[in-house]
């Protein structure tokens, strides 16, 4: 395992330097405080994906409390959002009731993966996921989404971290180093990217050389830990690896979170 990990991180690192300039070609765009706050809705759509792994997980252990539970939540998330004001968004509020008829698509999607549980009919409930999809999240995201740019560059960013923190511990749980040691780098390319003073001032309207230089400060912090974290996978030193993990998050993620982000 340890060799396969040294022999190629050239190989890996390239590839994640053209992935990740492929996000930062969207990057230049106004500064933020020209945008809206999108973070109440990417909230119920992060929201909406645990609940989506829930299910898929839920069928693959046959556990189908944990499926109808999370069609539940999905539909409850679907029934508030029918309150959201779109406006705030930038959004002609004429088009509520297009926004509306998706979230009715999620809650009957929704209802079908519930009472596909209730059958513990584990084909009913990837149909229902699928129809959840294509009648709901994908075409709501063409007619909203890309149509009105809410992507953020931003967004883009911290859910990739996330995603590569999720992909890291999945890793640790089935002791697949080469996983944890490839997602470390993505976190290192990203951070590579994002050193940029333009990079920084359009994704996150830092527009002060001050600002910039503090927010690279927990850029560095936050790469250094994860430089650590694919040095301790190559070794498959486990303790390291999650404490490299943990200060990763308290040095790089949550300060820099305490720093900048506004309240809520």
């Amino acid at each position: 395992m340890a060799s396969e990990l040294r022999g190629g991180p050239r190989i890996g690192r390239g590839y994640l330097a053209l992935r990740v300039l492929a996000i930062a070609a969207a990057v230049l765009v106004p500064s933020r405080s020209a945008f809206p706050d999108l973070r109440p809705l990417v909230r119920e759509m992060l929201e909406n994906l645990g609940s989506v792994d829930r299910i898929g997980e839920g069928v693959a252990v046959n556990d189908y409390d944990q499926v109808r539970r999370a069609a539940l939540d999905l539909k409850a998330r679907a029934e508030g959002l029918k309150g959201f004001d779109i406006a705030t968004l930038g959004i002609d509020a004429s088009r509520d009731p297009q926004f509306d008829a998706f979230l009715a698509a999620q809650e009957q999607a929704a209802d079908a993966i519930a009472m596909a549980a209730k059958n513990q009919d584990g084909r009913g409930a990837v149909l229902g996921l699928q129809r959840l999809f294509q009648n709901a999240c994908i075409p709501c995201h063409a007619d909203f989404r890309e149509r009105g740019n809410l992507l953020r560059p931003s967004v883009l960013f911290m859910t990739t971290y996330l995603s590569a923190w999720r992909e890291m511990n999945r890793g640790l749980s089935v002791n697949d180093f080469s996983l944890v040691s490839r997602r470390a780098r993505e976190i290192e390319a990203m951070g590579r990217v994002l050193v940029w003073d333009q990079v920084i001032e359009s994704t996150f309207g830092l527009a002060t050389a001050a600002e910039r230089k503090t927010f690279r400060g927990y850029l560095g912090r936050l790469n250094a830990q994860a430089s650590r974290i694919e040095q301790a996978a190559v070794a498959e030193d486990v303790p390291k690896i999650i404490e490299a993990v943990r200060k990763m998050w308290e040095e790089g993620c949550i300060s820099c979170h305490e720093r900048f982000r506004k309240a809520d």
